[in-house]
């Protein structure tokens, strides 16, 4: 049958978009039911020891510097191999890529905690604290745009 309507000029129809939405829908609730399950498995306690706090507190730094680290070298990475990719092929799908990737480049600079100790915004809502969501929007927006291309 596809080959008869590839003969005649027409597209196959076919129904990827309802499995890829059927899977997106699967996924997403995975994800959010990650969270729920975490989050019940986590027990609840004060914090009466400001000692346990303190160590808490130096962990979390070494721990989200570390993760923000390697992904600034994984986009620092991803940026040569893009703009290398880019400069050969002079293509808008390459262009869009790089974008995002320095897009999530600036992301990992910007959710690195030592900056914000370095720059004394440390445990302070403000700008520090939504620049990261900004710049990972900013990417999920250059990819979808374009992958609808």
């Amino acid at each position: 049958m596809a080959k008869k309507e590839e003969k005649e000029g027409k597209k196959p129809k076919n129904n990827y978009g309802f499995k890829a939405a059927g899977f997106t829908l699967l996924i997403v609730v995975l994800c959010i039911g990650i969270f729920f399950v975490a989050d019940a498995l986590v027990p609840v306690r004060g914090w009466h020891n400001k000692e346990e706090l303190r160590v808490l507190r130096e962990s979390y730094l070494y721990i989200m510097s570390s993760i923000s680290s390697i992904m600034f070298l994984i986009s620092a990475y991803l940026v040569f191999i893009y703009l290398k990719d880019y400069l050969v092929l002079r293509s808008r799908f390459t262009l869009g890529i790089l974008l995002a990737v320095v897009s999530f480049m600036l992301f990992a600079i910007s959710s690195n905690p030592l900056l914000h100790v370095f720059l004394g915004v440390f445990g302070k809502l403000g700008l520090f604290s939504i620049i990261p969501m900004l710049f990972a929007t900013i990417s999920l927006g250059i990819l979808a745009w374009v992958s609808s291309k």
